[in-house]
């Protein structure tokens, strides 16, 4: 099993170099493959390992505004997690004030790999602010003092959601959030670089004129 994940590293860093050469088209499905393959690996790994599967016995809790330290269980996508307070219960989280590209857009798989690798299976500090429509808890994540809603969008994994923002942000935050895209657009970092990145409230609104 090792074998096969080392290989698909290997071809994940491929497509990353290609990244410069082939178009977003191309590399949107192949990433997306790359997901699923090394998800069916892990899966099967853990079977003879002896793992049991670890959903069963999840217990949601009722999403409410408010603060709570737990660890980061699982990561969903670039603005969503699923996190286990102290108490045991999990809670579903939407990064609060940003936007980042969907699973089956360009550059949607390495900002969740990204988000992933800085905070799956770390202690964190969550400050709701809103619960959504889906009843997901909208909310800033704190590792040991940093805001990781405002490093995603620093390192260009993810857009400042202006439109929502507005709402929720004082102006010193609203700032903050949109220097930190200019600069990550100027110094043409992650999704930004490719010049004609296509936001993901855009891809959404795409997607469902299609259907």
């Amino acid at each position: 099993m090792t074998k096969w994940r080392k290989l698909l590293l290997w071809i994940a860093v491929i497509l990353t170099v290609a990244k410069v050469w082939l178009p977003d088209s191309m590399i949107a499905p192949l990433e997306d493959w790359i997901h699923k393959a090394d998800s069916i690996v892990r899966s099967v790994q853990d079977m003879f390992n002896g793992k049991p599967a670890g959903n069963r016995a999840k217990k949601w809790a009722v999403a409410s505004k408010g603060q709570y330290s737990g660890s980061v269980d699982s990561v969903h996508d670039g603005d969503t997690v699923h996190i286990k307070d102290r108490d045991g219960h999990m809670h579903k989280v939407r990064l609060a004030n940003i936007d980042a590209p969907e699973i089956k857009q360009a550059y949607g798989i390495a900002s969740r790999d990204a988000l992933k690798a800085c905070i799956e299976g770390q202690s964190v500090v969550v400050n709701v602010v809103a619960v959504d429509q889906y009843q997901r808890e909208v909310g800033q994540i704190m590792l040991k003092n940093v805001d990781i809603n405002l490093w995603m969008v620093q390192q260009g994994y993810a857009w400042h959601y202006a439109s929502i923002a507005k709402k929720q942000q004082d102006r010193f935050g609203f700032s903050r959030y949109q220097d930190a895209q200019l600069q990550a657009r100027q110094k043409r970092l992650g999704l930004w670089h490719n010049a004609r990145a296509i936001a993901p409230w855009q891809f959404r609104q795409q997607q469902k004129n299609r259907s």
